[in-house]
């Protein structure tokens, strides 16, 4: 495998994209667009390396670490064919640094921008399409899912500063950790952290199990 600059990079197929009049939402506007795939771009630039061959690695560390202008992130160096393996990954992290804090509408569109993304990536042939199409299922589900988790979020931060058991108070305004939903009974849930540790039970209104389900996760997150 060649370790050199793609010939069309991930950052030169972004451009192309936000040209492509076919691939323009209605609903979403153009500056809402731009700073969607910018917070993707800026994704990739941080966190890529870590989705990479050692030989890539290699490759990545050569360009990264030169000074400018010689200086070129992950989005400058590989090719589009990328992205889908990326689209995982950055849900993940919507759902984990930014369903705490960014609007539900923000996080809906970022999520219609990425799938169209995709979608545009078979149309110009530049991934494989299995991959692709995996890649845009996945974030036309979170379009709706990680709304209904910053929903989740709210009312169970809410009802767990009400909870008398330490365990669970502990879990209301713990360091910024990540937690699952593990069990759902009657009125009561189960949280599971990223260590495999269930916390639990905590009583929860009928209000708030409706947005609920086993194995909503990763914007559960109590600060």
């Amino acid at each position: 495998m060649s370790h050199e600059i793609a010939t069309l990079t991930i950052e030169d197929s972004l451009g192309n994209f936000l040209q492509d009049p076919l691939f323009v939402t209605q609903n979403i506007r153009a500056d809402e667009r731009e700073t969607a795939l910018e917070l993707l771009r800026s994704y990739m630039y941080y966190h890529g390396y870590n989705f990479l061959s050692p030989g890539e690695r290699a490759m990545h560390d050569r360009y990264f670490q030169q000074a400018p202008p010689e200086h070129k992130g992950f989005h400058q160096i590989f090719g589009p064919a990328k992205i889908p393996h990326l689209v995982a990954p950055f849900l993940n992290f919507l759902a984990r640094e930014l369903t705490p804090v960014a609007s539900q509408k923000f996080i809906s569109a970022t999520c219609q921008i990425v799938e169209e993304l995709c979608l545009w990536l078979i149309k110009e042939n530049l991934a494989l399409e299995e991959e692709a199409e995996d890649a845009a299922c996945r974030a036309a589900a979170a379009v709706n899912w990680l709304p209904r988790a910053m929903r989740a979020l709210k009312r169970l931060h809410k009802e767990a500063q009400m909870e008398t058991t330490e365990e669970v108070r502990w879990t209301a305004h713990g360091e910024s950790e990540c937690f699952r939903i593990a069990r759902l009974h009657s009125n009561m849930l189960w949280l599971e952290n990223e260590d495999g540790e269930t916390v639990g039970p905590i009583t929860i209104s009928a209000r708030a199990k409706v947005e609920l389900e086993v194995g909503l996760g990763n914007a559960l997150q109590f600060d």
